[in-house]
């Protein structure tokens, strides 16, 4: 009998240990799991993977690397039953992606995805070795932080159908360039299983090159010359109808929900792999489809309305949402309350200063979250407290749009605020 069918548990958390766990000593930032070894054996775990050899009350694995035995073990069980194995990258958009096109796949398939918005190389084998149940189609989302982390997960994981959904300037503090960026995202393709399929962002010209002969591309965008291309969408009883043309046809479908433009570009990458594999599109399947917890989601408090798209944000994804109000015919004062894009380095300023210009032809009042008081911005009010965001929370017959990176804790405040 093997590890999978006895449904051995995976922890990385020795505070979460239950009886018959095997506890995963991961060598972080801030804190050493070997330090909480101990502690995973009195609270009942089997067994430890482990690196360092100290004094272990209980008998352990020892692995060169800790992190590189867990990929390798996940992608052994992952490769021998998904033969179809599709990996996401991009700046944006990634969780979305992979669950609509988990949804629309499972109309068709057995589907394993990762789940909430596992993509690090922790996260994944994680993922796959507590919940894989040998689906034949795996979706993995593949994150980028630092060089070579989408090259590591293509060595393990060898996607044979890979999507590139956009090249933006999140995490640019660390790349210094969208360029750099764009080629470490193409580095999904470094160790993808021959023939393969590749599913790339045509609008953006750092995608538009050269690629080897075994690999079939597909573009996607606003550009007609793309294989899917976005033709128009508009918002109708709070659902979104879009049309697509996608593959020659003509597309017409009513999501459920608010979806902004650049989720509306998520969807298409996730369509257009669909109908590859000609899975109908049974409309009222997808309009079952729901959209992540906040990101652009849709709150009615009093007589105004609360838009929570706050989970994280880049120039690129507020620009987007911006796009998305100006569709929106809604009688009210429409105010944005911003929160800082982090991660940007050097870029912050020049940055904010685009995202307030854009935001300044659209809402009637600007408010910016700086509790460290790190910028000055000329005509936008400065908040400091989270007093302060309560206070235009309650503005009344108003369209509030709440935007700012996960760090920033905006999204946190707006759910206290409505659960209060």
């Amino acid at each position: 009998m093997n590890e999978t069918s006895k449904k051995i548990h995976y922890e990385i958390d020795s505070r979460k240990i239950k009886k018959g766990d095997t506890f995963i000593a991961i060598k972080g930032e801030k804190n050493n799991g070997h330090d909480f070894v101990n502690d995973a054996f009195k609270k009942g775990a089997k067994t430890a993977i482990v690196e360092e050899k100290r004094n272990y009350i209980k008998e352990v694995i020892l692995a060169d690397n800790v992190i590189d035995y867990i990929n390798k073990k996940a992608s052994i069980l992952l490769k021998e039953k998904s033969k179809i194995r599709i990996g996401i990258t991009g700046s944006n958009g990634k969780t979305t992606t992979k669950f609509f096109l988990y949804h629309l796949l499972s109309y068709g398939f057995k589907v394993f995805t990762t789940e909430k918005n596992y993509n690090t190389e922790i996260g994944i084998p994680l993922s796959i070795l507590n919940n894989f149940k040998n689906q034949p189609v795996s979706i993995l989302e593949m994150g980028l932080r630092k060089e070579n982390d989408i090259e590591y997960l293509s060595k393990y994981y060898t996607p044979n159908i890979e999507i590139i959904l956009n090249i933006g300037t999140s995490h640019i503090e660390f790349f210094k360039t969208r360029k750099k960026i764009a080629e470490e995202k193409l580095k999904i393709i470094s160790y993808a299983e021959k023939p393969s399929l590749l599913f790339i962002n045509g609008d953006e010209p750092l995608l538009n090159i050269e690629y080897p002969e075994d690999i079939k591309v597909f573009r996607f965008g606003e550009n007609k010359d793309n294989d899917g291309y976005l033709i128009d969408f508009e918002y109708l009883n709070w659902n979104t109808r879009v049309y697509y043309n996608i593959f020659g046809e003509n597309l017409m479908l009513t999501l459920n929900g608010i979806w902004n433009k650049g989720q509306l570009m998520d969807a298409l990458a996730s369509l257009m792999v669909s109908l590859y594999f000609e899975i109908p599109l049974d409309p009222f399947y997808i309009s079952s489809f729901s959209l992540p917890e906040k990101r652009f989601e849709l709150k009615k408090y009093g007589t105004s309305l609360i838009i929570n798209d706050a989970y994280n944000a880049s120039k690129e994804s507020f620009l987007s949402g911006f796009e998305s109000i100006k569709k929106m015919s809604i009688k009210k004062k429409k105010i944005l309350l911003m929160g800082e894009v982090l991660e940007i380095g050097d870029k912050s300023y020049e940055y904010h200063i685009e995202i307030i210009e854009s935001a300044k032809k659209i809402f009637d009042q600007i408010y910016f979250y700086d509790p460290k008081n790190k910028f000055k911005f000329n005509n936008i009010s400065i908040l400091h407290k989270k007093e302060d965001i309560f206070d235009i929370l309650k503005s009344e017959n108003a369209l509030i749009y709440v935007k700012g990176s996960n760090g920033t804790n905006l999204w946190k405040y707006v759910e206290e605020f409505l659960n209060d």
